[in-house]
């Protein structure tokens, strides 16, 4: 099934025509996206991505080695990331699965840093996850 973009162009009269694009362009880079730091454009690539923190219309980056600012709201960024690496795990946090290192009621481990858990996030992951050596005690 092809996806239809609908494109708006006004014409010299100021009069808006609306073209159906049937073709969307394949994205040059796909393994990653690029911020705007110091003046220029950073590209990160995904698994650089641990986790991130959106407070109004910012949000915190932490990657492997460094932590960005950015002028963009979470929400932004979740419709953007690849959805099998990444899980929003609280109303202002989406973390890297595969970095994941301990899960608890309120908060998960992601490398080396704590990250809090909403409880509705918390049920929905670990619904996704399997679980070993729970002895009936969950």
């Amino acid at each position: 099934m092809k996806e239809l973009l609908i494109e708006v162009k006004k014409n010299g009269n100021g009069h808006r025509r609306i073209e159906a694009v049937d073709q969307i362009k394949p994205l040059l880079i796909s393994n990653g996206l690029f911020i705007r730091h110091k003046g220029n454009l950073v590209k990160i690539k995904w698994s650089d991505i641990l986790w991130l923190k959106g407070d109004g219309n910012y949000t915190t980056m932490v990657t492997r080695n460094q932590v960005y600012s950015l002028r963009n709201i979470l929400k932004e960024f979740e419709s953007i990331l690849p959805e099998n690496e990444f899980f929003r795990i609280h109303k202002s946090y989406i973390v890297r699965l595969d970095e994941i290192v301990s899960i608890n009621p309120r908060e998960i481990v992601v490398g080396s840093d704590a990250v809090p858990v909403g409880r509705s996030y918390f049920q929905d992951l670990l619904q996704g996850i399997k679980k070993l050596g729970t002895n009936g005690a969950e």
